[in-house]
């Protein structure tokens, strides 16, 4: 397993200024404070601290709270850089959030998909992105259990917005970069739009 830490004294004060069933302040873009924070890299976090079932509710109760609801939400969004995101599964039945614990993207296809993205963090702020259309992960469980999976389509991007966000990486980054890059079109079908 990957070297990981407790929660620290400040991240467990942070985590515990509501229950488990009160969403959290999302860190902003537009105050600087904040933006450090989310341009952080992320440090691995130990699967068996007890208070990381809290901060799973917690950021749960952020990303599906009222009008600022999302598909997702990394643990710097709610000021920890921790590598911990959840994301909501629109390949699975009944669509549920699940949480990915130390995730790291090990494989990445070449074939990509294009689609509009928003972002928790960046408010009223939607463009384009290109991802890839089927990513390869590693995570772990709350019991230290490593897993393995291969995720395709809106998933996928939704994971890889999400995984950026472990590293420091915003969406509107991806564009600056993308518009360096030159892309040759596969299909003739309309992108897909779509908010994370």
């Amino acid at each position: 397993m990957i070297a990981s830490q407790l929660l620290t004294q400040d991240e467990l004060a942070l985590l515990f200024e509501g229950d488990q069933n009160q969403p959290m302040y999302v860190y902003q873009d537009t105050v600087p404070a904040e933006l450090q924070v989310l341009k952080n890299n992320c440090v691995a976090i130990d699967p068996r601290d007890e208070n990381v079932k809290m901060l799973i509710a917690r950021m749960y109760k952020t990303v599906t709270d009222g009008d600022r609801a999302g598909v997702g939400i990394a643990a710097p969004q709610v000021g920890f850089n921790r590598r911990l995101f959840l994301v909501k599964r629109f390949d699975k039945a009944n669509e549920p959030f699940e949480f990915f614990l130390n995730p790291q993207i090990i494989w990445y296809s070449s074939l990509l998909q294009q689609g509009e993205e928003g972002c928790l963090s960046i408010e009223n702020r939607y463009e384009a992105v290109y991802r890839s259309m089927t990513i390869q992960l590693t995570y772990f469980d709350l019991e230290g259990n490593q897993y393995q999976e291969v995720v395709e389509g809106y998933t996928a991007v939704i994971m890889q917005h999400e995984y950026d966000h472990l590293n420091g990486i915003l969406f509107t980054d991806r564009i600056v970069e993308q518009a360096q890059r030159e892309y040759e079109d596969a299909t003739i079908e309309t992108p897909l739009v779509y908010e994370v």
